[in-house]
């Protein structure tokens, strides 16, 4: 199954706000993915559990391990090989890694998941 990209947040609260608006719009956690560079920076709280969470890593590296992912260009496998098994192509996922080394949050959605239908629905709202 297609994961599609929804979006990229710079902040927790602003990933949070864009759960909310999913959830309220009747897309469930389960066809949602968060991906991060650390996973501890994604607070989502105890309600949104089901939500899938992949990242670089769990935790902050010691500034050992940052030089030795610096120089090796490990320390993204995890981001990689999923971003590679959805079919992105090398730039695509080069730009992403790029996104969540800078500590942003992307949000992705299963396949099923129209994102031009929700997008499309709230342009109609601001209307």
């Amino acid at each position: 199954m297609e994961k599609n990209v929804y979006g990229v947040f710079d902040s927790n609260p602003e990933l949070l706000a864009a759960i909310s608006d999913l959830k309220a719009k009747g897309v469930t956690g389960t066809q949602m993915t968060v991906a991060a560079d650390i996973k501890n920076n994604v607070q989502l709280g105890n309600e949104h559990t089901d939500i899938l969470i992949i990242a670089n890593q769990d935790k902050e590296d010691t500034l050992f391990f940052k030089i030795f992912h610096y120089f090796t260009d490990e320390g993204s496998g995890d981001l990689r090989s999923f971003f590679t098994k959805y079919g992105y192509s090398f730039a695509e996922t080069k730009a992403m890694l790029e996104e969540v080394k800078a500590k942003k949050f992307i949000l992705l959605l299963e396949e099923e998941v129209s994102i031009e239908e929700l997008k499309a629905g709230e342009a109609r709202l601001k209307k």
